[in-house]
């Protein structure tokens, strides 16, 4: 945004400038002149199109937030870490049974897929030893897996 700003800006400064801009008023023939003014309005038709496409190329959702993005506590795994990014990357940390008493801790990361318009995302467990495709539903608070299980989202 900040980009675009800054290509407006440019784009402005120069329109308000007219003739008076001190290349201008330097040239002595009129020919020189015609041809500095043509460049400008050049110039000013590239910043105009680069602005649009600045505008165009960074939408809001360049960065898609999803709701599943967070961090989360699992009552089955007490003070364990648990994060979905947007991009549907699982991770978190696992303790015997829990991680708040000074347990052990075991980093994980599963690959995940989130389906915004169904809110559900397709959790890959196996390499903890679970299901393939585990899915887990998004029930406004948190995540609901099959088991009944639910991340609470903080």
């Amino acid at each position: 945004m900040a980009l675009t700003t800054r290509v407006m800006r440019m784009q402005s400064q120069s329109q308000s400038q007219g003739v008076r801009c001190r290349t201008c008023t330097t040239m002595s023939s009129s020919t020189q002149r015609s041809r500095h003014l043509k460049k400008k309005n050049e110039l000013n038709s590239s910043l105009a199109l680069l602005a649009s496409l600045v505008i165009t190329v960074t939408p809001a959702a360049a960065h898609a937030v999803s709701i599943f993005e967070g961090t989360y506590a699992d009552p089955k795994h007490p003070g364990c870490a648990r994060a979905i990014a947007s991009n549907g990357v699982v991770s978190g940390t696992d303790g015997t049974p829990g991680c708040e008493n000074g347990e052990p801790q075991r980093p994980w990361n599963l690959s995940g897929k989130i389906f915004e318009d169904e809110k559900k995302i397709f959790i890959d467990f196996s390499p903890k030893g679970g299901p393939k495709d585990l899915t887990g539903e998004w029930v406004g608070d948190g995540v609901r897996f099959p088991d009944g299980n639910v991340w609470k989202k903080l």
